[in-house]
């Protein structure tokens, strides 16, 4: 057989995607490598891989982040199921009932996509103290549940649409309601594109800070209010800030995100590409 060998553009290729996706990686290894090492050896040098390991370090983070782990946990899956259900249910009645107004309502639901977030956020505070919403998990989910509506319902409806009527009709023909038809077809069927959104919302849910930092108690704080402080005061002593902890509660913040990624890519790119096609 004759082997075909690679034009000078496909190596030009390959080459860049290497160097891409060691840049892409190099914050990855840049907090690992220095989680394991002590203050001298973070001062010596950045990016070697250290000789005597320091793994105390995790302890360390562990027991000022573990805490509010669980309840960027707990906000994140609530805040995405809840959203993906109250979603569901909108985008299933845009998509497949016929109403009066549909179109109206519709227009207005995208048009909250255009106004930017950081414009909400005082209004959306000043209401939040106005309804006297306790400073637990509930003054930062039902926020959050509001704001990843508009993005939600415009992804599943253009989904649900694309899904064949005769299919629907065969299930009306058998008795089937709408209740029933969106718990045994329509989210079946658009099971990967549910995935996708709900990996697109949880990932700024997961991250937020500012909204956590202004309206969640001390012991309902999440994730990224604790690393914030733990920046500024809880991996630092009187002689130099420990870095090798705080590097370490970075990567244990990482930890969740990378196993839901690993375990969800397959049907995110399924969901992205069929979304993409269908769109």
């Amino acid at each position: 057989m004759k082997r075909v060998g690679l034009t000078p553009g496909e190596v030009l290729r390959q080459a860049l995607l290497i160097v891409f996706g060691l840049l892409a990686l190099f914050p990855l290894y840049f907090s690992v490598v220095n989680s394991f090492k002590d203050r001298v050896q973070y001062a010596e040098n950045l990016l070697n891989i250290p000789t005597r390991l320091h793994p105390e370090n995790y302890a360390v983070a562990w027991a000022q982040i573990q805490g509010p782990l669980v309840n960027s946990v707990i906000v994140t899956g609530v805040s995405v199921l809840a959203t993906l259900v109250l979603a569901s249910l909108s985008a299933y009645a845009f998509a497949l009932m016929d109403f009066p107004g549909r179109h109206l309502l519709f227009g207005l639901t995208f048009a909250l996509l255009l106004v930017p977030e950081f414009l909400t956020l005082i209004p959306l505070y000043v209401q939040i103290q106005a309804l006297t919403l306790p400073s637990n998990y509930l003054a930062i989910i039902l926020p959050t549940v509001a704001v990843g509506q508009p993005f939600a319902i415009l992804v599943l409806r253009a989904a649900f649409e694309a899904i064949p009527r005769d299919m629907l009709e065969a299930a009306r023909l058998d008795g089937a309601g709408h209740l029933a038809l969106l718990r045994r077809i329509v989210l079946p069927v658009s099971l990967p594109v549910l995935v996708s959104v709900a990996i697109i919302r949880l990932i700024p849910v997961w991250n937020e800070y500012l909204l956590p930092s202004l309206v969640l108690d001390e012991r309902h704080r999440t994730l990224p209010v604790a690393l914030v402080t733990f920046q500024g005061g809880g991996a630092a002593t009187a002689i130099t800030p420990n870095y090798g902890a705080l590097m370490a509660s970075y990567v244990l913040a990482a930890v969740p995100l990378v196993l839901l990624f690993a375990f969800l890519m397959r049907s995110y790119i399924q969901g992205v590409t069929s979304g993409g096609v269908k769109g």
